[in-house]
């Protein structure tokens, strides 16, 4: 059996899909049903106080569901997987190809610089598996998120003086899991750094849907109809980020 410490708020535990770990956060809460969600980090299951000694059996159940869940939709899980990066694995960021170099090193920290068309990577020999992939992951959003930015703003301002010529305060490129993009009341353009694992039609789709935004700050059918004037066939590009999507993970 295992006992979960009632002062904690939420504990770790993992379940097995498809040969892999994945993470189950545990919440033990004041409740009368047991509910299982995928989250941004975790899968997450809530069970009720009384409920706690059967926490085994409901791990088995989760594991189940999220199984279902994975085959019905598949890639459903690739956010909160730690992708295991390996010497030579091929990097496709908006259709240009990238090898990554990982060389271990005597260091402490991990570093990495592009080099012609090689990601270089330096990494301690020592370093365990997942939090040396969790690591790599970081550097190289980091990396290419630096690299990239100055022609995303470009590309940003050439479709807003082509379709919009609307004022835009600020335009960044972050990690983001939970949407491809975000325009603030402020006039400011967020895009999530995943779009660098798309193609170019779909980064433009998404930076015309958030340019859109700076004139109609809603979903209405005025804001789809600026939309489809600037990119008729944009629901094209919202297909394939519905079927796609999920797999565009560093």
């Amino acid at each position: 059996m295992i006992l979960i410490k009632s002062m904690a708020k939420y504990s770790k535990e993992f379940i097995d899909i498809q040969g892999e770990k994945i993470e189950v956060r545990v919440y033990v809460e004041y409740r009368d049903s047991i509910r299982y969600s995928i989250g941004k980090k975790s899968v997450i299951l809530r069970i009720p106080f009384f409920s706690r000694p059967e926490l085994s059996k409901h791990l088995q159940k989760l594991q189940q569901w999220v199984t279902q869940k994975e085959m019905e939709k598949p890639g459903m899980l690739d956010h909160i997987r730690t992708r295991n990066y390996q010497d030579q694995d091929l990097l496709t960021v908006l259709g240009k190809e990238y090898k990554l170099n990982l060389v271990p090193d005597d260091r402490k920290n991990i570093t990495a610089k592009i080099v012609d068309d090689d990601i270089r990577i330096l990494y301690p020999v020592n370093a365990n598996t997942k939090p040396k992939n969790e690591a790599i992951r970081k550097v190289i959003i980091k990396l290419l998120t630096a690299a990239y930015l100055p022609a995303i703003r470009r590309r940003v301002h050439h479709l807003n003086e082509k379709h919009f010529s609307e004022r835009i305060e600020r335009i960044s490129l972050k990690y983001n899991t939970s949407n491809w993009g975000s325009c603030s009341s402020k006039r400011n353009i967020n895009l999530s750094t995943r779009l660098l694992l798309t193609n170019m039609q779909v980064l433009d789709y998404v930076i015309v849907h958030e340019l859109a935004h700076l004139k109609e700050l809603n979903h209405s059918k005025k804001f789809w109809s600026i939309v489809k004037k600037a990119m008729p066939d944009y629901e094209k590009y919202e297909d394939w980020l519905k079927i796609h999507g999920p797999q565009c993970q560093f």
